[in-house]
């Protein structure tokens, strides 16, 4: 079965270990200050730390039949609008000659589950990235004061859907506690480039799907296309990052090596 490595950072060049399944990582970088929680079902941590990864995470995943989920806590050192903040993969090299038969099928499905996702998989440096309050499972905010310190435990299970104090208050009602409604609302990009977010807002997000097998390493898709990893890998690191649009200054990442 593959082992997983997960680092975390403010970028690709400050990663630190992550604790799958059981803490949180502080992240304390240029742009963002927050928690980062990884939780891999079925997860297999290295060897050398055999005996002390846990398998399954302690906190629910918030949706049923998820496998996997990269949530947060934390806030913006810097003003920026829902439009500057983009959330997916990045690859540093190409990843053309190692895309499965299929992938064409993956992305049709990724696109209907997110509309807003844009990507280049044929670039020498690829990238798969979607507008970040379009594309999170859950997403909330609330306000905080800049002064205020994050040192309250983030846990990463169930939170409210709703973020209120960022958008219109003709909008709030129709939004809060319908994640599918504020994905739809985020796919336009007038209403992204309104919402602003800084300092003194704290948000919370959870990004989580259940096509993932990690025991086998394996994507299985709706209509029954089902393809193995670990076959196609290049020994490149699986990269999350939440960036900003146009300059690619990171706010935080999540790496995953086998």
């Amino acid at each position: 079965a593959p082992r997983i490595i997960c680092r975390a950072g403010p970028s690709l060049d400050a990663l630190s270990p992550v604790d799958v399944n059981r803490t949180p990582i502080h992240i304390d970088g240029p742009h963002f200050e927050g928690d980062v929680a990884v939780r891999l079902k079925d997860y297999r941590g290295p060897r050398s730390e055999e005996g002390k990864f846990v398998r399954q995470p302690e906190q629910a995943f918030m949706g049923e039949g998820d496998t996997w989920s990269i949530s947060f806590q934390g806030r913006w050192k810097d003003e920026v609008n829902a439009d500057d903040v983009l959330f997916g993969n990045v690859w540093q090299k190409p990843i053309k000659s190692y895309l499965p038969y299929g992938t064409s099928a993956a992305l049709r499905f990724m696109r209907y589950i997110d509309p807003s996702m844009d990507c280049d998989l044929y670039a020498d440096k690829p990238w798969a990235l979607s507008p970040l309050f379009a594309t999170l499972q859950y997403l909330s905010a609330r306000e905080a004061s800049a002064s205020e310190g994050l040192t309250s435990k983030f846990i990463p299970d169930a939170f409210p859907e709703d973020i209120s104090p960022l958008v219109p208050a003709s909008d709030a009602d129709s939004l809060r506690d319908k994640p599918s409604a504020r994905q739809s609302y985020f796919t336009k990009a007038p209403n992204r480039t309104a919402t602003k977010f800084g300092p003194s807002d704290l948000i919370r997000g959870d990004f989580s799907h259940g096509f993932l097998n990690f025991d086998t390493l394996s994507v299985s898709l709706p209509g029954g296309l089902s393809f193995s990893l670990a076959k196609y890998w290049n020994g490149e690191p699986v990269v999350f990052s939440c960036q900003k649009r146009g300059t690619g200054e990171t706010f935080f990442v999540v790496s995953f090596t086998l």
